[in-house]
């Protein structure tokens, strides 16, 4: 009993910590292609667009399938968040300027410098261009993939559960339904509506039939006996540019500063907005320290010094040899050298 209370605050721990010293939700289209979170924490526009680039997403930018989930998203919510879209550092808009529908109007060039301008949505749909540097009440992250959401979101679907769109449980709720399953289960991370067997420790029971015949682990996981032992996948072929971190039946790449992570696994350099620089890539071999960027690229450059290091060695051995042969079959006191030597002597 005291085994199930504690893994159940593993979960709750784990459930919470994505929104650590931030108010968040989560919701998703009925056909899973839009997810967005909407985060409730006083930031400016290039500390949003980080923070949600830490979490695997990007600064939502409205289009027709997400408008939906955008509206759902800040209903009943006061405040102004920031959404993906900026202008140009050139552009000005005068202060009583705003913006509805994604529509970009009354664009004015002031003679005096402006700092770049960014977009906010309020509660009621306004689109508001705004200075990057004012604090906001938030921001709303997107994931097409919906990782972002780790299998917490809302659906929005007005059939809500008619048709039981759920593996295990389906709770209506407004405007959509929300998935939730039975113990030792937890929701898909990138579908809210299917169940996968989980371990919240880096040592679990093994689900087994009760025969004992046949025995499951989870995904990032090894079977051992009757138990999973979680697999360390920084040991193995990552993928991390920079650095890996274990996590229990995964792992996530980070970046030395001052660089960011870039799809899951790439580290980019990026200046700073504020500054009126433009975001820059570097080279795949460029890193924080100004080397190589893996270290499977350190093993291939050993391997190819290695290698043309040995073919050297052959060559310099066949010309000394090539060289002796020829100094043999030529005495040094013969006046010129002689193109043709007999092949009983000399071949």
């Amino acid at each position: 009993r005291c085994m199930d209370n504690y893994k159940q605050t593993i979960l709750f721990i784990m459930i919470i910590s994505s929104c650590a010293g931030m108010v968040c939700s989560c919701a998703c289209s009925s056909n899973l292609k839009h997810c967005a979170n909407i985060y409730q924490m006083p930031v400016d526009f290039q500390t949003a667009e980080q923070k949600c680039r830490d979490l695997g997403g990007q600064l939502s930018v409205q289009s027709n399938g997400s408008d939906k989930v955008v509206d759902y998203l800040i209903d009943n919510l006061i405040g102004h968040f920031w959404v993906g879209l900026h202008l140009p550092n050139e552009k000005c808009l005068s202060n009583t300027s705003t913006l509805r529908e994604g529509e970009w109007t009354n664009l004015e060039t002031e003679e005096a410098p402006c700092l770049p301008l960014c977009m906010s949505v309020s509660s009621d749909g306004t689109r508001t261009p705004r200075p990057c540097t004012d604090e906001l009440d938030g921001f709303l992250c997107e994931d097409s993939q919906g990782d972002l959401c780790k299998g917490r979101a809302v659906v929005l679907d007005n059939a809500r559960c008619t048709f039981a769109p759920c593996e295990h449980t389906c709770t209506p709720m407004k405007a959509g339904y929300k998935c939730s399953c039975k113990e030792r289960f937890r929701t898909n991370a990138r579908d809210p509506r299917r169940c996968d067997f989980y371990c919240a420790t880096k040592v679990c029971e093994a689900l087994c039939m009760r025969s004992g015949s046949a025995c499951w682990c989870p995904a990032g996981f090894v079977r051992s006996d009757q138990n999973c032992e979680d697999v360390d996948e920084c040991d193995s072929n990552h993928g991390c540019a920079h650095k890996c971190i274990n996590t229990i039946g995964s792992y996530r790449c980070e970046c030395y500063e001052p660089f960011i992570l870039v799809n899951g696994t790439e580290c980019t350099y990026v200046r700073s907005l504020y500054n009126g620089e433009v975001f820059t890539t570097p080279s795949p071999n460029y890193i924080a320290r100004g080397a190589l960027s893996t270290p499977g690229e350190y093993a291939g450059l050993i391997i190819f010094l290695v290698v043309a290091g040995f073919a050297l060695l052959v060559l310099v051995h066949y010309l000394l040899g090539r060289k002796a042969t020829v100094q043999k079959c030529n005495p040094s006191d013969s006046g010129e050298f002689q193109e043709t030597v007999s092949n009983d002597n000399c071949i």
